[in-house]
């Protein structure tokens, strides 16, 4: 296989650093004579680039330092500082500055449904930009039961994990994407698949919000139990399956393990409060 034809993989281990020493300056080489998977390495690098901004969290607020200083120096203030209290941080001032994180942590500002959306997006660019995303193991925000909680408050009150029909799909958790899908916000779901006579796998759905109604409906549709949806494939063959329940939101559904036909046939059946 040549290099072009297997490039979505090799750009992500590239950028992750995971290729041999002779697998990187042969790609290096390779990158150097073709603009094409030059562009592609690029518009990765710029994707992972979004990813990592977005898995930092923003900066304290000078109300909340100030908070923190004073929960400080009041327990400071109140505890009976013995020899080695001038080094030792007091007990009672390290509870002030553990309720002060977790106080922080919870406080951070949610996505508002104002993103910034660019006119010149197009389907490709979303689905490539999803595809891309979807590929890579990022870290879950929130676990199981409580990933619908966590949406309701942080991504939309409106909208809840998609529950599959079929008992064998298991939801893990999930995270938030801000302006991490050509601009527009998005929440990544990982659910866990056992189908008989095939090794578990992992399915992958990302909630994009503020969509245009020509961003997503340039795929193949396909009309299932009195729903529209679309299928798209990559420049690599991935299979993925988008529905627009309403104006602004969509869904994607992708799995390597899964042909089209099968994700079709599983977000056909899929529950969306968002519907």
């Amino acid at each position: 296989m040549s290099l072009c034809k297997s490039i979505e993989t090799l750009a992500m281990a590239y950028l992750d650093d995971e290729l041999a020493t002779e697998e990187r300056h042969e790609l290096e080489t390779h990158l150097a004579d073709c603009p094409s998977c030059r562009t592609h390495l690029d518009r990765e690098r710029a994707d992972l680039s979004m990813v990592r901004r977005a898995l930092v969290a923003p900066p304290a607020s000078e109300m909340l330092r100030a908070r923190i200083a004073r929960g400080l120096d009041e327990a400071e203030r109140s505890e009976k500082r013995g020899r080695w209290s001038k080094y030792l941080l007091p007990s009672s001032a390290m509870v002030a500055a553990a309720a002060a994180i977790a106080l922080f942590v919870g406080a951070q500002t949610p996505m508002t449904a104002t993103a910034p959306r660019k006119s010149s997006h197009v389907a490709t660019s979303v689905v490539s930009s999803a595809a891309r995303l979807g590929r890579r193991q990022l870290p879950l925000e929130v676990q199981g039961a409580n990933t619908g909680a966590y949406l309701h408050q942080h991504f939309a009150a409106d909208i809840a994990p998609p529950r599959f029909e079929e008992s064998s799909t298991e939801l893990r958790g999930g995270r938030l994407l801000p302006n991490a899908i050509n601009g527009h916000d998005a929440a990544a779901l990982q659910y866990s698949i056992n189908m008989p006579g095939r090794a578990p796998f992992q399915l992958a759905v990302l909630i994009v919000r503020d969509v245009r109604g020509d961003e997503l409906r340039d795929g193949t549709p396909v009309n299932v139990n009195n729903r529209t949806l679309y299928i798209f494939q990559t420049d690599d063959g991935l299979d993925m399956v988008s529905y627009l329940p309403r104006p602004g939101i969509a869904f994607l559904f992708m799995a390597p393990e899964l042909t089209a036909n099968e994700l079709v046939g599983l977000a056909s059946r899929v529950n969306l409060v968002s519907e």
